[in-house]
């Protein structure tokens, strides 16, 4: 692994455990030939369905600009302020000049280190999907180690539910990921699945399993049943836009919740009046990104096998 590698994982912008399988005995394997959860659900960042194509969005896609959007915001007010500390001298004739590389040396490297942050994000594909083929039996994404896509048989991947990262004082996230193993459990490549699920505690650990398992559940029963007339098809709120409205990217950087409860409802009002800005910065990011970011590019022998539907475009 490469050093700015190493620095994106330690800050989250690449999951924790992308580049080994865990072996801590915090993930969760799922075995190929059983069923994972009683019940069978589309994620929530579905790309396409067809009857032989099933396609998701990466765990990272809902905070795709977050970064972004944080270095934008940050940086540029420790710029902001380092000017306005830096005009003081000029202004009132008892402020120290050398106070100016004082102030440059505080602020400076921190808007520098966030600016970069932004910029590495802006480099970076918007989206990093994965493609099943039920028809083939097959499984598309894109390399961990190049980003160039590759193609491996459904029995060959094992899937988990692993820990990405801790969230802070309000939980840690969990994702359901593929990994190709060698002969010896080394990991050949692997990709994310789906949404991830921020896990607030002992409490919630159930809850995380069951929501990752069913996820799991469904692409197990599109990728093995001979009939999947009986699986649900995704629904409208289940599909995610490469081409977003600014309205759009806000809510799926903070998706909409519609309670019931006349108490619950007032207070939603407050939470969403309280975190209204930082969805607004985080939209703006997220919208930012879908539209003039790369988008990475299938194979002509992947659309071949699977059809011009799969094919990315922002434009």
């Amino acid at each position: 692994m490469t050093k700015r590698d190493r620095i994106f994982k330690s800050v989250g912008m690449l999951p924790k455990y992308q580049f080994e399988l865990p072996s801590n005995g915090r993930e969760k394997r799922f075995p190929l030939d059983c069923p994972a959860a009683e019940e069978a659900w589309p994620s929530r960042v579905t790309l396409f369905f067809s009857g032989s194509l099933l396609s998701f969005a990466d765990s990272e896609f809902r905070r795709r600009g977050l970064y972004l959007s944080l270095g934008v915001v940050v940086g540029g007010s420790l710029i902001a302020w380092f000017l306005a500390m830096a005009s003081l001298p000029f202004i009132y004739p008892l402020a120290p000049f050398w106070a100016i590389p004082v102030f440059a040396l505080i602020i400076l490297p921190l808007a520098v280190g966030v600016l970069w942050l932004a910029w590495q994000e802006i480099k970076r594909y918007a989206i990093f999907p994965v493609v099943f083929n039920r028809r083939t039996g097959n499984v598309h994404f894109f390399s961990i180690h190049d980003g160039q896509p590759v193609t491996y048989p459904w029995d060959s991947c094992t899937y988990c539910i692993v820990p990405k990262r801790n969230g802070g004082p309000e939980g840690s996230y969990h994702e359901l990921r593929g990994y190709v193993l060698n002969e010896y459990d080394g990991v050949i490549d692997s990709f994310s699945i789906g949404e991830e699920v921020i896990n607030l505690g002992r409490r919630s650990d159930g809850f995380v399993e069951r929501w990752l398992s069913c996820h799991y559940e469904y692409i197990r029963q599109f990728m093995t049943l001979q009939d999947i007339s009986s699986l649900d098809e995704p629904e409208e709120e289940d599909y995610v836009s490469l081409k977003p409205s600014f309205k759009q990217s806000m809510n799926l950087v903070q998706p909409k919740a519609e309670p019931k409860s006349l108490v619950v409802k007032l207070l939603f009002v407050f939470i969403n009046a309280v975190i209204f800005v930082p969805k607004v910065v985080g939209g703006a990011g997220h919208y930012f990104c879908c539209k003039y970011c790369k988008m990475p590019q299938w194979s002509q022998e992947i659309i071949d096998e699977c059809g011009p539907e799969i094919v990315l475009s922002n434009r």
